[in-house]
């Protein structure tokens, strides 16, 4: 046993030790990093040329809320037969994380979470559509929102798809019910493990937004936000941070 405890904790030290491993394996090619447009521009655009993004957290988990359509039209490859309840919105909360906290209706062990943080490990993408105002949906959450170029949509939805297991019909794997919400869980391509967490592809997402990021200073969440902040992110509410959104926390 004693071994074994030796041998994984000196895979940990080489995955840390590793600087290629915080990112998420996609080409950035043909993503190009830029920053948001300044407030006083943004204000002077017409509506239609961008589309708000919001981004949530609680103490240690990040996620986003995107508009659907936004996402469909510029390449995204939807899970089938989703449903929005009867509202004024069509929004999607997507997140990525630990296949094991995701999926398991219980809190991990320390044995489940020493695992899912220190070794690689399946992971998925949380799809959970909402037709609400995301600010009272998640009210739970600290939310940030800002203006993105409706451009950037076709870069995210690459992230995306780079992402997802495909099906023979080219949508993605559904593997289970999501959390909460009438959504979905996502079989992912990635391997799930520290410091390679969520907070890791959101920031990813934030580059396909236009954001430059600091990948390995958005580890945290507050560090993420911090950069978000600085590009035109804005707070739109408080929230709870120590409770959590949903069922329950995720790494």
């Amino acid at each position: 046993m004693r071994h074994r405890e030796i041998l994984r904790i000196s895979f940990l030290g080489l995955l840390l030790a590793t600087s290629c491993s915080v990112r998420m394996p996609v080409s950035t090619g043909t993503i190009q990093s830029s920053k948001l447009p300044e407030k006083q521009i943004q204000e002077q655009q017409p509506k239609q040329d961008t589309v708000t993004v919001y981004l949530l957290a609680d103490t240690l988990h990040t996620t986003l809320a995107l508009p659907y359509d936004w996402l469909v039209e510029s390449g995204y490859k939807s899970p089938p037969n989703v449903k929005f309840e009867k509202g004024p919105l069509r929004y999607v909360i997507m997140s990525w994380g630990d296949r094991t906290a995701y999926v398991q209706r219980r809190w991990l062990t320390p044995l489940e979470v020493f695992h899912a943080l220190f070794l690689p490990s399946p992971s998925v993408t949380e799809f959970i559509p909402i037709s609400w105002k995301i600010e009272e949906v998640c009210y739970q959450q600290r939310i940030y929102k800002a203006e993105i170029p409706r451009s950037r949509g076709k870069h995210l939805a690459q992230f995306l798809n780079a992402g997802a297991k495909l099906n023979d019909k080219q949508q993605p794997e559904i593997i289970a019910e999501s959390s909460w919400g009438n959504g979905y869980l996502l079989d992912c391509n990635y391997s799930y493990y520290f410091p390679r967490i969520c907070n890791v592809w959101t920031a990813q997402c934030m580059e396909a937004c236009g954001l430059e990021m600091n990948i390995r200073k958005a580890i945290f969440a507050d560090s993420l936000i911090r950069q978000c902040t600085k590009q035109g992110f804005e707070k739109c509410n408080d929230g709870h941070a120590n409770e959590g959104y949903g069922r329950k926390n995720k790494p």
